[in-house]
């Protein structure tokens, strides 16, 4: 794989990171004011509607290849974007 595609990989994940703890905390919202079978259902779609996205975007860049360090960088992009909201909550 090219340098190029992968820093674009890996910028795509980090983003999306940041993206997924935002999303993450609307999710909750929903899921704290319905049924049981309403928060099964919300939270799998919810989980597959993520991992359906994210897969298409790296389709799209290099098609689909999933490397380990993009994991480690959707988890980093996520505890910055969790850090993000707090810092922005005060």
């Amino acid at each position: 794989m090219e340098l190029s595609i992968q820093l674009q990989a890996i910028t795509v994940s980090f983003v999306y990171g940041i993206l997924f703890s935002y999303l993450i905390k609307i999710q909750y919202r929903y899921l704290f004011e319905s049924k049981l079978y309403y928060k099964i259902l919300i939270t799998t779609l919810f989980v597959f509607d993520n991992c359906l996205l994210y897969f298409l975007i790296l389709r799209m860049i290099n098609n689909a290849m999933f490397h380990i360090y993009f994991l480690l960088l959707i988890i980093l992009g996520y505890l910055f974007g969790v850090k993000l909201l707090k810092t922005r909550k005060k």
